[in-house]
């Protein structure tokens, strides 16, 4: 880094400045674009209004007028540039448009504390051969104090549901036992958010995971293999927590392969294991336990009742 690029990178945390965002939820950001000394463009985030909501690097780049000389250029920017993951429409999300502009570098003020972001914009910069470096310590904690009301939202991930409500009955007989939900999120879920269902004292990890199916909304499907009161968490995991989820997964697994083969040697045999067959036949064993244990923290809960089916003979199996 030379005394160029920093004058550039307090030139940038000047523009963060100038943000006026209408929610906390929305960053403070400032972008200059740069060939050596000379600055050919500077941009800021807008609000956060429908109308008035560019991000700080699309701004400036919209300023530069001669698009062909950015292969020469460096953008500074005060926030790590936004991934495809978060944005509604991925091909226009600014990293996307620094890899289409071909940027001869990048310096990036903080990574993006929304877990859709951190870390995956840098990478993906670097993995299509753009230079890319972190502002020093001491201006990255002018940033973080700047964006602290923005950090702190980001640092939850928001998350609500959108049809499930306290005291709503569902009905899943029909449908295999399985229900469909919806909800709504700050920040998008990562690998370690997962569904569960409680009743009796059993928790039921899901095999689902949250899909996101536009900016802030996310569905998944949920399996249950009871009547009655219910449980449903969405939950974030801690290492510990992803542990237990993968070996409920493999204990489930391994009830599969032992019903096939048991299945399987009975068919060959012609004996009668018809008990044997129904006690492998639970191949959703319940963890046991009155709360949710560490390493499993609650992001939104809600308690509901599956509806019993009329006599009509439908039934549904025990599942996760």
């Amino acid at each position: 880094m030379t005394s160029v690029d920093r004058n550039h990178m307090l030139s940038a945390i000047t523009q963060a400045k100038k943000c006026k965002p209408v929610a906390d939820r929305i960053p403070k950001v400032g972008a200059i674009i740069a060939i050596g000394k000379r600055v050919i463009a500077r941009g800021h985030r807008g609000t956060g209004n429908i109308s008035d909501d560019d991000h700080a690097e699309l701004t400036a780049i919209k300023k530069v007028d001669d698009k062909s000389q950015i292969p020469q250029a460096t953008l500074y920017t005060t926030l790590e540039p936004c991934t495809k993951e978060v944005r509604s429409e991925p091909l226009k999300c600014c990293t996307e448009l620094i890899k289409q502009l071909k940027f001869k570098k990048v310096f990036i003020g903080i990574l993006d504390p929304n877990q859709g972001v951190t870390g995956k914009g840098l990478w993906d910069l670097q993995q299509h051969g753009i230079d890319v470096e972190l502002f020093p310590p001491e201006l990255a904690k002018r940033l973080r104090a700047l964006n602290q009301d923005f950090i702190r939202v980001q640092q939850t991930l928001g998350i609500q549901f959108g049809n499930l409500e306290s005291g709503q009955t569902i009905r899943t007989w029909d449908k295999g036992g399985a229900y469909e939900i919806r909800g709504t999120c700050l920040n998008t879920p990562g690998d370690n958010v997962f569904a569960f269902t409680g009743i009796g004292g059993q928790w039921y990890p899901q095999f689902n995971p949250l899909r996101m199916t536009g900016e802030g909304k996310w569905i998944t499907k949920i399996h249950f293999g009871a009547y009655g009161p219910h449980t449903v968490c969405i939950v974030k995991a801690t290492d510990l927590g992803v542990n237990l989820v993968r070996y409920y997964r493999k204990i489930v697994a391994l009830n599969t392969e032992r019903e096939r083969i048991a299945k399987d040697h009975f068919q060959k045999t012609k004996m009668d294991g018809g008990e044997i067959l129904r006690m492998l036949a639970f191949k959703y064993p319940g963890i046991e336990m009155g709360q949710l244990p560490k390493g499993i923290e609650v992001q939104a809960m809600v308690d509901i009742d599956v509806e019993r089916p009329p006599a009509t003979g439908l039934e549904i199996h025990q599942s996760a």
